[in-house]
């Protein structure tokens, strides 16, 4: 074994901890897959213990590109409201934004720093993204670049919070085993690509003249080039003996490149052009070597050919040089001793306030993150799945704050963005194989998973062996990796039968063996267990559902129609009704219709009124809120009716929210009534499955617990009278008494979880097959048949004139920007666009504009507007306004094209600032456009501002 595979070796078996964990979100996306730089910066941040939550911004819609950048370039916003949920549940100490050009603006970065968050910005595209970021990366507490060279840049432009933050390579990188093929051999090779890049192309022609040359990427001229991406391009780093590295950038500059330690750290010899910055890194001559032209590369590269002893050394030397210093744990390692040691004294762009209260948010360290996985039918959008998962991860997070909860999901990005958990996708097993290699146990649950309903439909007995998804076998196959792997495996709160099946309850016995703990939800299940499926009674237990456990929010806003309601003396009934193939819910629809309007007369007869809000529990229009809609549809206008989401998404504080105003509820599904005793509103079941009657058993509301197929006058009953009593002092208790229960039946499978002594894990680089594939969830690119077109640009009143706003002032056949740079406006003052809104065709037209400015400082109301002025339409807006987008609707008359005019005009003296060509900058976007009905005359709507017609 050589010397490098040595090093390699033991380099996997490294544990780096740096002696404290913080809680990161990290933010951005990874476009060259696992490889890709912002991969292994995220998957290193785990080799070092941390709590890492990693949102990608290709699946989450949480950002704010107003110029449509790309590249690297910026600014691209990430959207404070858009992200507040999943940092309201993850509570992180941290945020780093990674690359990208990701950036936060002063008012959204602000609320971030006020919630008691560090705020941190990864730049890896300097020097060549500097011009379009310098603006905008101020915000962060700490931002680095990737570029000695940059430093200067930041510092000359008054940015002193950067630091400089080299790139590295991710230890999976250099460890990971790939197949050894010989189809990449060849003496020089260079991956990158070429494309309007001459001084490549020059050099690697002259080399293949002379030696075995192979390149990979787009726009080589060398022949036979080809792309190569994941596990290719590992293979084709080592199959090359000399690696040709070219620092010169796009834009011109000279800077370390990350391919220099990807193939240095593949045990090869790097050839790089000589400069000061890379002799930081490695020794010319003794780790690398350099070259000044192609006739010193050639020279260098024939002699290491020659002397293969020298070519070991200097690669041996380079390898060792990786693995001892850079590595991105290293890179973290020194950036954060850099964020901790923060004082006021240290660093010129924090106050003394700001520098104290960084170091009180970084003080706090948890365990070593200790990886948990949770699986069962989570992101689908069902309220009821979204409470147990919410009761089983508090439980374990609680118990242990080692516990870092990834969750195994119907929908990751629902899961990542609500609960501010990781999560993957359960479907995908080659994607759960390879997190459970990383997890201490597996939780399967809960919810009614062990059952046949769907058994034969996912494929029998074989999907346990051949890849099922649904059913048993589907939630089966991730336990019994965990097994394999050494990580225990615990059932929560499941629901178990039917199994009529022989088959499908041979499949539950063999997956319960494998279980360390076994609680199911009611006795029911129990039984099953034991005389069916042949469980020894000491390996199950029952205790009551686990949304029993689930915290019951605060709750903070009401809304604001069930609130008028109250206050108008309305008497308000919720209800919730679900799709159920086995009955005919038209008709179980008209009888609860009747119902309610029999109540309707009843409250009528002592001076009340009746009002009805959907409370669905499954988002979807063909869901819960279809099936109340059946009933909506047949009240009469008399009984007011509410719907709180138009797809039926209702999160658990607005669920709460409306509950409590209710004074009772009429529900099928078990968990909106069991959320309603819990916090005190009555219900009334409609019990389709045998879990909703015992659930009404269980809380000594029996007689409440109805038939699916109760009749009108069983429902008018049961809802007035718990209407009128309300929920007893015995069915209070009950509920007390259920909650206390599944507490300490959670702890069976939390105490366990916790008491595992978890030896630190390392995550290596997956396979293409083993991570999500990115779904961008990009809806289809709206239709714009009209540009803006003829552009001309004019001031008012401004020293300099146009030549001193010229920069700010952008206009495209889409986009129009605005911006007043001077340092004090002036009344009188008036930057514009002027032109002509020109159509495809010639017919009546509906276009889609888009407003925005983020300027919001109140010192300036009433002082500077925005207008735009179209075929006889004024829209105008205060500035300070509103930070939000405003849409502009206008409806054409057929005309082919029309005038308009795009302004910001000052109407009264403002004070001064430096701020002001930012501050001013109002954005204009074409939407969409999309036919209209015939008009006589254009006409013009917004979402804010106002509208003159003349």
């Amino acid at each position: 074994m050589n010397e490098i595979q040595e090093l390699k070796n033991d380099l996997k078996n490294k544990i780096f901890d740096q002696g404290f964990h913080w809680k990161i979100l990290f933010i951005g996306t990874s476009v060259n897959g696992t490889t890709d730089i912002v991969s292994s910066l995220s998957r290193s941040l785990r080799n070092l213990g941390h709590h890492v939550l990693d949102l990608d911004t290709s699946r989450h819609r949480i950002l704010n590109n107003p110029l449509r950048r790309q590249g690297g370039m910026g600014p691209i916003y990430v959207d404070y409201d858009k992200l507040s949920p999943t940092v309201e549940a993850f509570q992180p100490q941290v945020i780093i934004c990674c690359a990208g050009g990701l950036t936060f603006t002063e008012s959204d970065a602000q609320k971030l720093k006020d919630r008691g968050i560090v705020l941190v910005g990864i730049t890896l595209s300097d020097p060549d993204v500097f011009p379009s970021i310098k603006e905008h990366q101020h915000v962060f507490d700490l931002h680095t670049t990737n570029a000695e060279i940059s430093m200067a840049m930041y510092k000359d432009a008054g940015i002193h919070n950067t630091v400089y933050f080299p790139f590295g390579i991710d230890r999976g990188f250099v460890t990971q085993d790939v197949p050894e093929t010989d189809k990449f051999d060849a003496d020089v090779i260079c991956l990158g690509h070429a494309t309007n890049r001459p001084d490549r192309n020059t050099m690697m022609t002259y080399l293949d003249k002379k030696f075995d040359v192979r390149t990979y990427g787009r726009g080589w001229e060398v022949p036979n080039s080809v792309t190569v991406a994941g596990q290719e391009m590992v293979q084709a780093l080592q199959g090359g003996k000399v690696h040709v590295n070219f620092p010169l950038t796009r834009a011109g500059f000279i800077n370390i490149k990350c391919g220099v330690f990807e193939s240095a750290g593949q045990g090869k010899v790097v050839a790089t052009g000589e400069f000061e910055e890379m002799s930081h890194f490695f020794k010319y001559d003794e780790e690398i070597i350099g070259y000044k032209d192609e006739a010193d590369l050639e020279k260098k590269i024939a002699r290491l050919l020659e002397n293969p002893e020298e070519y070991d050394r200097i690669a041996t030397a380079g390898f060792k040089r990786i693995v001892n210093e850079h590595l991105y744990e290293h890179r973290w390692m020194a950036l954060f001793d850099e964020l901790r040691s923060i004082t006021e004294k240290n660093n010129r762009w924090l106050n003394r306030e700001r520098a104290f209260q960084i170091e009180q948010i970084l003080a706090t360290s948890y365990p070593r993150a200790k990886k948990v996985i949770i699986s069962g039918f989570y992101g689908a959008r069902n309220l009821g799945d979204e409470m147990i998962l919410k009761s089983i991860s508090s439980r374990i997070r609680q118990a242990d704050p080692a516990a870092q909860v990834y969750v195994a999901a119907e929908s990751p990005t629902n899961v990542e963005s609500r609960h501010g958990l990781q999560a993957f996708d359960r479907k995908l097993h080659e994607v759960s194989a390879y997190q459970v290699k990383t997890a201490a146990a597996v939780v399967l649950g809960g919810g009614g998973l062990w059952h046949d309903y769907t058994f034969e439909r996912g494929g029998g007995l074989a999907a346990l062996f051949n890849g099922g998804t649904i059913s048993m076998a589907g939630f089966g196959i991730l336990p019994l990796m965990a097994k394999v792997v050494g990580a225990q495996f615990h059932v929560v709160g499941l629901g178990v039968g039917p199994l009529t099946d022989k088959y499908a309850a041979n499949t539950v016995r063999f997956l319960a063996n494998q279980a360390d703990s076994i609680y199911v939800r009611d006795p029911e299940s129990e039984s099953l267990l034991t005389k069916v499926v042949g469980l020894r009674p000491d390996q199950v237990f029952s205790a009551p559902d686990t949304v029993y456990g689930v915290e019951i929010p605060a709750v903070h806003s009401e809304n604001d129609k069930l609130r008028q309601l109250q206050q108008a003396g309305y008497s308000i009934i919720g209800i919730n009704l679900r799709p159920w193939a086995a009955e005919n819910m038209v008709e179980i629809a008209k009888t609860v219709s009747r119902s309610l309007i029999a109540l309707e007369r009843k409250l009528g007869a002592e001076g009340k009124k009746l009002a009805v809000v959907s409370l669905p529990m499954q988002a979807g229009v063909r869901m819960d809120r279809a099936a109340v809609g059946e009933v909506f549809r047949r009240l009469p206008k008399s009984i007011e009716t509410i719907e709180l989401s138009a797809d039926g998404e209702i999160s658990l504080e607005q669920y709460i929210s409306a509950l409590e105003s209710c004074e009772a509820i009429l529900a099928m599904r078990l968990h909106a009534s069991l959320i309603a005793h819990r916090v005190g509103t009555p219900a009334v079941g409609l019990c389709y499955d045998p879990k909703v009657s015992r659930h009404f058993e269980e809380v000594d509301r029996s007689e409440f617990g109805l038939p699916l197929l109760a009749d009108s006058e069983q429902i008018l009953d049961a809802l007035y009278l718990s209407m009128i009593h309300g929920i007893s002092e015995k069915s209070r208790e009950s509920v007390n008494a259920l909650e206390k229960a599944v507490g300490e039946a959670l702890d069976v499978s939390v105490n366990a979880i916790s008491n595992i002594i978890d030896e630190p894990r390392v995550y290596v680089v997956p396979a293409d097959n083993e991570v999500t594939p990115k779904r961008r969830a990009t809806p289809p690119p709206p239709v714009k048949k009209a540009s803006f077109q003829s552009i001309v640009s004019e001031v008012d009143g401004i020293p300099g004139g146009l030549n001193s706003v010229r920069k700010e002032l952008i206009s495209g056949l889409e986009v129009l920007q605005l911006a007043m740079n001077v340092d004090r406006p002036a009344a009188g003052m008036r930057v514009s666009h002027s032109g002509v809104l020109k159509f495809v065709e010639a017919k009546p037209t509906e276009v889609s504009f888009k407003l925005t400015s983020l300027y919001n400082n109140a010192k300036a109301a009433g002082k500077l507007f925005v207008e735009f002025v179209c075929d006889g339409q004024t829209f105008r807006q205060d500035l300070t306004e509103t930070t939000m987008p405003v849409e502009i609707m206008l409806t054409t008359t057929g005309k082919p094209e029309l005038k308009f005019t795009y302004s910001i005009i000052c109407e009264e003296e403002a004070f001064k600032a430096r701020s002001w060509a930012d501050a001013t900058k109002v954005l204009l976007e074409l939407v969409s456009t999309k036919p209209a009905a015939r008009v006589t005359r254009s006409t013009m709507k917004s979402s804010a501002g106002t509208v003159i017609s003349a």
